[in-house]
């Protein structure tokens, strides 16, 4: 980091802020800060991933908290803001009977600067030959994604940006967004798909029930070995973790999922030795999974887990 960027603001900051629906129901006191590269914010369906968005983009205005972009409040400074800021939210379609080369070269007009819509049409795969309310919705998709880049932004919000998305369609998707954000573009994209969360970012802030349960960075994930594996619910651990090496943890994640973790590799005598002692007792060994801790098993450990818990906040940064 350079003396001068130090101190400059943050891409996005948002203090305390919160939208109440109804009980239970909104975005509550949440904070965090963005400074580069690609954010993921990551949840179930419902968890108020994209109301959190429209609050950081001026759309919505919070019952309480500060939001700033580059250190300006999205909604009193509107005009300035909205210079720097590229978007693609759920529910919004671009204008049916245009087509996308035309669309986009109208946007590039609105701009000061702006990409060559002809260069965005080859990035994106956008097709020319029909107009929008014919292509599909994966292409639309990918429409959304050029529109929201037109106009050279600085900030880019994207709601659920691979929605309606092949896998091939996803993995172009993400070597493009890649590609922006090494240009220097701060991307926000929010999701609930796990293969986005592990090819598109090193940071995932976790929202569930409307609330930022974890800020997690990929640096900071233990690098031990892991094994996920279902049997029988309320098994005594506790007997099974005496009959594993030294060194070795073991705990349940759901009532009928469980956790093996290890600083050392995982092998066939370790699966053989959990095996046998289910078998022993009277629960068969299921739906085995092994590798090291990622991102998205992190994210998903959370989502997944009925229990409270503390929730693992890197601070503002």
């Amino acid at each position: 980091m350079t003396e001068a960027s130090r101190w400059e603001p943050a891409a996005v900051c948002a203090e305390d802020i919160s939208l109440t629906y109804r009980p239970n129901s909104g975005v509550f006191n949440v904070s965090f800060e963005i400074k580069n590269d690609i954010c993921v914010l990551a949840g179930n369906n419902g968890a108020g991933k994209t109301t959190l968005l429209e609050l950081l983009q001026g759309l919505r205005t919070p019952d309480s908290g500060t939001v700033q972009i580059l250190g300006k409040n999205p909604i009193t400074h509107r005009g300035e803001v909205t210079k720097y800021v590229g978007s693609a939210l759920q529910g919004v379609t671009p204008y049916p009977t245009a087509k996308p080369r035309e669309l986009l070269q109208y946007l590039a007009s609105l701009y000061p600067r702006s990409h060559p819509p002809d260069l965005l049409m080859d990035q994106f795969s956008i097709p020319d030959a029909r107009s929008i309310k014919t292509m599909s919705g994966g292409e639309i998709q990918r429409l959304k994604c050029a529109m929201a880049l037109i106009g050279l932004p600085r900030i880019v919000f994207l709601d659920e940006p691979t929605a309606g998305l092949d896998p091939g369609g996803r993995e172009e998707l993400y070597r493009v967004l890649r590609q922006q954000a090494d240009e220097g573009i701060v991307m926000v994209v929010s999701t609930h798909l796990t293969e986005d969360i592990d090819s598109l970012s090193n940071r995932a802030l976790v929202l569930k029930e409307g609330r930022l349960i974890a800020d997690i960075r990929i640096q900071d994930l233990d690098k031990s070995e892991s094994m996920l594996f279902k049997a029988r619910p309320n098994l005594p651990i506790e007997q099974l973790l005496q009959a594993l090496p030294h060194g070795i943890t073991l705990k349940a994640i759901q009532p009928e999922r469980y956790e093996v973790s290890a600083s050392q590799p995982i092998d066939a005598s370790i699966i053989s030795i959990v095996a046998a002692w289910c078998a022993q007792h009277d629960t068969a060994l299921e739906e085995i999974s092994i590798g090291r801790s990622s991102l998205s098993s992190e994210v998903l450990q959370l989502l997944i887990t009925d229990a409270p818990h503390s929730p693992k906040l890197g601070g503002l940064r």
